[in-house]
């Protein structure tokens, strides 16, 4: 068994855990679908819903930080 000699080297070999933030989207006010973005933004997710669909307006709402 290898010894640890640090504590940086320690948490370093730790797996990551990465929260993401989920929002909903809101089009005529009804929930149509949760979206996330891999690098929890806003404007990333927004892009996306925008592209998804066009020519609606939306709001996102944050519902929840997921792990």
């Amino acid at each position: 068994m290898e010894k640890v000699t640090s504590v940086n080297g320690f948490i370093g070999s730790l797996p990551k855990i990465r929260k993401r933030r989920i929002w909903n989207v809101v089009i005529d006010g009804q929930v149509v679908q949760g979206v996330g973005a891999t690098d929890n933004r806003k404007s990333t997710a927004e892009a996306y819903i925008a592209k998804k669909y066009p020519g609606q307006k939306f709001t996102l709402i944050f519902r929840e930080w997921k792990i």
